[in-house]
């Protein structure tokens, strides 16, 4: 696992950008943290990567959203979801095994369903108003997960 801090949105972006240069479809990129932790950040500086960052959103309300770049990619927002039988019945499964890059935001909610191996991304607040301490690591079997329940994760 490794640790960065930024100290801006942009900083956050970045790390997304560099975080890309490892993205190989098919790849599930599994994001947790809390609201306002830099998680949509860091998918915009991945689709900043894939040249396609002027379509993204936070998925919040319709789920999911397809993006077209240099790489298909699938964002997935499981926030209002509550239960993995909601989870089931979005197509999650299908959409991870798919060619294409698929970014989770509240991935903890679908851990059991989470396909290995897969990139997993923590993102916490600091003290300090726009920094972010960013974890993440490429999860294989015989690893700890670093996803985790945000304290904002109830819905």
């Amino acid at each position: 696992m490794t640790t960065i801090t930024t100290d801006s949105q942009e900083e956050t972006r970045t790390f997304g950008r560099t975080l890309a240069r490892y993205l190989d479809p098919p790849i599930v990129v599994g994001f947790s943290g809390d609201l306002g932790s830099g998680k949509t950040a860091i998918v915009r500086g991945i689709c900043e990567y894939f040249h396609c960052s002027d379509q993204v959103t936070s998925p919040t309300f319709t789920i999911i959203h397809e993006y077209e770049g240099k790489v298909p990619i699938v964002h997935c927002d499981l926030y209002r979801l509550e239960t993995l039988e909601e989870i089931y019945q979005t197509g999650l499964n299908e959409i991870m095994t798919a060619e294409q890059i698929t970014l989770i935001e509240w991935a903890e909610r679908a851990a059991r369903m989470l396909p290995i191996p897969r990139f997993e991304v923590a993102c916490h607040h600091t003290d300090q108003e726009f920094q972010r301490n960013i974890s993440w690591q490429r999860f294989d079997t015989g690893m700890k997960t670093i996803l985790f329940k945000p304290d904002s994760a109830t819905t």
